[in-house]
């Protein structure tokens, strides 16, 4: 009360008590839910863009692993090209026949007439790593009463189909280690050097019954073009780089050649199992990944590699060779002794 004794002495509070806002106190500890549509959007971008950025580089750095895993195959061949020379002084044939008649209608396409039918690449497998494959090649290919040799395409069928992963370039993924367009046989995206011009001026390196050695290789061993990459890459679209129609790159086969009827352009086998030419502009030019005929994808040489293909030279070492290339510097590489010597690059 008023004046009373507990209230004497006892100094008033200036402290003026403020009113409570309760909706700015509730307001101070209010939580976001989570992002505005805006903002959403605009994080969507940044990693499209960002992705967009390193898409291209993680190709790059895969197709760069693909190509130097293909150069290393590529390599091994040319190794074991060389172990076959120094074992027996010459390369080795394209293909082994023993009749081997170009003359449409000559022949009859048969397995007698083309013994052994077997290729370079199955000459070969001995000196790479494969000589338990190459044993029973050999086994089922010799008549075990007269011991004459055979054409390997039946006894030998289901040997040919064996995947060997060195004859494979891993950028050519097309038909996987079999290929698909040539019977379902063991791919090799490495063709021999037969020439300039399909389909038989043997002129390169490996052609049918050939015994070409190193001194042959007169126009020298790292001017001359010993092997070559082609795909089993199928164009699409408007590319048409095959005599105005896209190409369907059809690979080849580690074995050999398959048995087919006497042409003016083949004998008993199809020698462009095996085989590769270019750089000659009769019947047609065939040059790096394209052709002037429709049926370049046959004879010529392409890869899946970007801007050109990969080339084994006769002293083993690797090339590679640009879409662009001049035709007469393409056709100077693969002929073996024209005195004409050129660069690759």
């Amino acid at each position: 009360m008023p004046g009373s004794a507990a209230s004497i002495g006892r100094p008033r509070s200036r402290r003026a008590r403020l009113p409570q806002r309760p909706h700015l106190v509730a307001s101070t500890f209010r939580c976001r839910a989570g992002f505005t549509l805006v903002e959403l959007l605009v994080v969507i971008a940044i990693i499209a863009v960002l992705i967009g950025l390193l898409l291209p580089a993680v190709q790059s750095a895969r197709e760069a692993a693909r190509r130097s895993s293909c150069q290393n195959n590529l390599k091994q061949v040319g190794n074991a090209l060389q172990l076959h020379h120094g074992a027996r002084g010459v390369f080795p044939a394209s293909i082994e026949d023993n009749v081997p008649t170009y003359a449409t209608g000559a022949g009859s396409g048969s397995a007698a007439d083309n013994i052994t039918g077997l290729g370079w690449a199955s000459t070969i497998l001995p000196y790479m790593e494969q000589a338990d494959l190459f044993d029973r090649l050999v086994g089922v290919t010799t008549d075990a009463t007269t011991g004459l040799r055979l054409n390997w395409q039946s006894p030998a069928d289901a040997i040919a189909r064996t995947p060997i992963a060195a004859f494979v370039c891993p950028s050519d993924g097309a038909t996987g280690l079999l290929n698909s367009r040539k019977g379902s046989y063991g791919k090799c995206n490495y063709l021999a050097n037969a020439g300039t011009n399909a389909a038989r001026d043997n002129l390169g390196v490996m052609f049918i019954n050939s015994k070409v050695n190193m001194r042959d290789v007169s126009d020298g061993t790292s001017k001359t073009m010993l092997a070559a990459e082609r795909s089993t890459r199928a164009e699409s679209g408007n590319i048409r780089n095959c005599g105005g129609s896209n190409c369907t790159w059809q690979g080849g086969i580690w074995i050999g050649g398959r048995l087919t009827t006497p042409q003016g352009w083949t004998p008993g086998v199809v020698v462009w199992d095996v085989e590769s030419f270019g750089g000659a502009g009769v019947p047609a030019t065939l040059m790096v990944n394209r052709s002037t005929a429709t049926w370049g994808h046959d004879w010529g040489n392409s890869s899946d590699h970007p801007g050109g293909m990969q080339a084994l030279y006769c002293d083993g070492r690797i090339g590679f060779l640009s879409d662009n290339i001049a035709e007469e510097t393409y056709r100077r590489l693969r002929h073996r002794s024209d005195g004409l010597v050129v660069e690759a690059n």
